[in-house]
This record gives C-alpha cells, structure tokens and sequence, in this order.
C-alpha cells in the first residue's frame, strides 16, 4: 500500500446493498486477508482499483497527483 503515514478522510457515497456486501465480507474474512481495519480493507480495494486503471490506462505508472479543486459531482456524461 501507499508508503505514506498521513491519512485523510475520504468520503463518498455507495448503495446501502453495497455497503452492507462489504461490510459482510470484512466480518467474515478480515482476519483471514489481514485487514488491521476496515479502513483498511477500503484502501486496499482503491488501491487495486487505482492500479488497475494506471495498468490499462497509463502503462502501468502512477498518474500525476492533482490539486486539491473539487472533483466534478455525479456520472461523467457519456
């Protein structure tokens, strides 16, 4: 995982059906694929998320940070 100490809060919205598969699937296997947390397991599904999309996307290398600026809200327009 990222190497860096500093944490912030991320907050974003999921499906109630959503949450509740996750949180179902961290109290039944936390343990067993060493989350510390579930925080924790929260970072690692980003994390392989954001790996995914610099594999297919971007040759395999981190995209540069961005500022801060608010993201768009909502669906991207298709």
């Amino acid at each position: 995982m990222e190497s860096s100490t500093k944490r912030i809060t991320l907050a974003f919205y999921v499906s109630a059906e959503l949450r509740a598969r996750a949180r179902a699937a961290y109290r039944a296997t936390g343990g067993l694929e060493g989350d510390p947390s579930w925080s924790g397991m929260l970072q690692k599904a980003l994390l392989a998320e954001v790996e995914r999309r610099e594999g297919a996307h971007n040759r395999g290398d981190p995209y540069d940070p961005v500022d801060d600026a608010p993201l768009p809200p909502g669906r991207p327009k298709r």
